[in-house]
């Protein structure tokens, strides 16, 4: 239809079989036996016939002239954005937990984004246990996590080390905690709980709001050192609690050729912070 359609143009602008013919580098009577077709197929006549050369479109023709020219030019751009791959994206969802996303994750992207030119990355920051729900139920392709699991469908991966201060009032009955399923609120449990420790709770589901509260001298709470701000008081902790494992995973029965490649250079940029970082201790 589209080669029909294009002569149906020549034949239009010359008024003159012989001439397009000359023009597309085709016989008259292939010319003409394309008008033909083209007519059959819309059911009415486009030309007329005055004399041996001279050939007059009909209103039909007229009509359509205009909106040929106009269809096959936007043709004519869709297919030289076709063979352009920059215009096809593979999608890559990304679920971080809080310090991942913030802290891990930008210092690596502008060298995923030059890796891996024809993705279009998503970020989304989630607790660790979203985080695992997501790539268990194929909503993100690949995740970063706070704290250690066992799932028959994710691989998990250690990619940091990952240390931990007690940060904020240190003097204050308050402790400031995240919500049940992040992987920092079970830090802070589990030290609590070890510590013999039943201080007042204030909960917050938002890591950038823990450190606000911090920063007004409203509790204390243990927070990576990477999220630390220069004015905020802390001490170390004792060695057992100083640090966790930050993993990345994936899910098994989901991993494709392309994001599992993502996914193996997250890992090898991720260790390498690691290693400048001087924390190349990884535990399972």
């Amino acid at each position: 239809m589209i080669e029909l359609l294009k002569t149906f143009i020549v034949v239009y602008e010359t008024r003159n079989f012989s001439l397009a013919a000359k023009q597309l580098y085709k016989t008259q009577p292939t010319i003409s036996l394309q008008i033909q077709r083209l007519e059959a197929e819309l059911g009415f006549k486009l030309f007329e016939r005055k004399g041996k050369q001279l050939i007059l479109p009909t209103s039909q023709a007229e009509f359509l002239y205009p909106r040929v020219v106009e269809s096959l030019r936007s043709l004519s751009t869709i297919f030289s954005q076709a063979k352009d791959t920059k215009n096809f994206k593979t999608a890559c969802v990304l679920a971080c937990s809080n310090t991942t996303a913030v802290y891990l994750l930008p210092s690596i992207m502008a060298q995923l984004i030059a890796e891996f030119p024809t993705f279009a990355f998503e970020i989304k920051i989630m607790n660790s246990q979203e985080v695992i729900d997501a790539v268990e139920s194929n909503k993100a392709h690949i995740g970063l996590i706070e704290k250690s699991i066992v799932s028959p469908l994710i691989q998990k991966e250690f990619v940091y080390r990952d240390e931990l201060v007690l940060a904020g009032n240190l003097a204050s009955d308050f402790w400031v905690l995240r919500e049940n399923d992040s992987g920092m609120y079970y830090i802070n449990e589990t030290y609590l709980y070890a510590q013999h420790l039943n201080p007042q709770i204030i909960k917050a589901n938002n890591s950038e709001v823990i450190l606000s509260l911090l920063k007004q001298n409203i509790g204390k709470s243990i927070i990576s050192k990477l999220s630390l701000p220069e004015e905020l008081p802390w001490q170390e902790l004792d060695p057992e609690y100083r640090y966790r494992d930050l993993f990345i995973i994936q899910n098994r029965q989901r991993v494709t050729p392309e994001t599992g490649e993502v996914y193996e250079e997250i890992k090898r940029l991720l260790l390498e912070r690691n290693r400048t970082a001087g924390t190349d201790e990884s535990r399972r």
